[in-house]
């Protein structure tokens, strides 16, 4: 009963149409800070966390989950080793999506109009299909081990060559051999298959896909690999197999999880993502304030009546109530307004994606949205919190006002 009734006079004294002009316009410049700052903390936050997904996503499609290399050494034994692995993951029940060898050979690619630093990436042919986010734009997938060996480009570096399906290319590889005339690279034939696109602009700029069998002819007919790949269904195991898959392997072999190899991108975007909810909840800070002013305000315009309720028996801690609840009315009104504007927005920047980015400064051609309930809920309870600490102080003030004096001199 007291409960509601404190409720009751909170809520006619922040929404009653009998207030003075100044403080029920000081009361909505409160609700409307409070609107913009829960807003804005919501779209900002959830453009980061699309970031971030959309990254996270691209990265996996592209990127293995968890990388076996040799430490020293050729690494040549990969078909016992990937047998080995095979059999100690269906021992360990951990589903896999794929596991293939791959080498990796760096070198200067030139066309007759460019040249570029390239990667060589040689795979097994039938496993370009595990590659999900490879869309190919031109030309075909079909790769041969057969000379000219045929290749597939990121978008970006045939058009930095000017090349397209069919053109021929030679690849230019720093394992080459000593001559009288000093060190000759080595010259290795190629040809354009198809095109492709990645959406990561470092990948498509750079990246070059061959046969594995081809890869390893380049290299000097050897069977050598770099590494194996391994895909499992759930990415984020990841982090916890690579331990236990480096100790059943042992020191020989050094194994890494795709979180480990991006963990500096990853805590960096995590940084951010924490900044900028620390900065824009300064936004809310001074919404705040703004519900310190109303506050004042209203008590100041409310003298009489708080000095009659302590005549007729009020306890300061029933004033205190009132006040905190009024400054908390303020609070939620702004904070759902701003929920629901902020919300609306990201509906609105998901559903039509009009804001565009630099396709070479970020892996994504639109601003990516994603709402994330903990975030918003996190953001609701942050601005209901300043909001009741905001009013505090005032309705303190308020609940120790003397009613004798109120009531004598006005």
């Amino acid at each position: 009963m007291l409960g509601s009734l404190e409720w009751w006079v909170a809520s006619r004294y922040v929404f009653s149409r009998k207030r003075e002009r100044f403080t029920g316009l000081i009361a909505n410049i409160s609700i409307l800070a409070v609107t913009i700052g829960v807003a804005a903390l919501i779209v900002v936050i959830a453009v980061m966390t699309g970031f971030q997904s959309t990254l996270k996503e691209k990265l996996l499609s592209i990127t293995p989950h968890i990388m076996i290399e040799k430490v020293s050494g050729p690494f040549i034994e990969y078909e016992k080793l990937a047998d080995k692995l095979r059999r100690w993951l269906e021992k360990e029940k951990v589903p896999i999506s794929t596991l293939y060898p791959f080498l990796s050979l760096q070198g200067m690619l030139l066309s007759g109009t460019g040249e570029a630093g390239v990667v060589l990436k040689g795979i097994p042919p039938d496993r370009l299909s595990d590659l999900k986010n490879l869309k190919l734009l031109q030309g075909t997938l079909a790769l041969k081990a057969r000379s000219p060996y045929p290749v597939l480009l990121g978008k970006r570096l045939a058009a930095r060559l000017g090349v397209k399906p069919g053109d021929r290319l030679r690849f230019l590889s720093p394992r080459g051999r000593a001559t009288p005339l000093g060190f000759m690279p080595r010259s290795v034939p190629l040809k354009v298959a198809g095109i492709f696109e990645t959406g990561l602009y470092e990948y498509d700029l750079t990246l070059v896909l061959i046969d594995l069998k081809a890869a390893q002819k380049i290299l000097g007919g050897s069977k050598q690999v770099t590494g194996i790949e391994l895909r499992l269904e759930d990415p984020f195991f990841s982090s916890y197999l690579a331990p236990r898959l480096s100790r059943e392997l042992g020191y020989s072999y050094y194994v890494v999880d795709w979180q480990t190899l991006n963990r500096s991108l990853f805590s960096a975007l995590k940084l951010e993502k924490a900044g900028m909810f620390v900065v824009l909840t300064l936004i809310v800070v001074v919404a705040a304030f703004n519900i310190i002013a109303a506050l004042v305000m209203l008590i100041s315009e409310k003298r009489p009546d708080i000095a009659l309720m302590k005549a007729l028996g009020a306890t300061e801690r029933l004033i205190l109530k009132i006040f905190l609840y009024c400054g908390l009315l303020l609070g939620v009104s702004g904070t759902l307004l701003g929920t629901t504007l902020g919300l609306t927005l990201c509906a609105l920047l998901s559903r039509y994606p009009i804001i565009k980015l630099p396709e070479d400064v970020y892996p994504m051609e639109y601003l990516p949205i994603k709402v994330e309930m903990g975030d918003v809920t996190l953001i609701i309870f942050s601005a209901l919190i300043l909001s009741l600490l905001a009013a505090a102080f005032p309705a303190r003030q308020a609940a120790k006002l003397p009613p004798a004096e109120v009531l004598r001199y006005g």
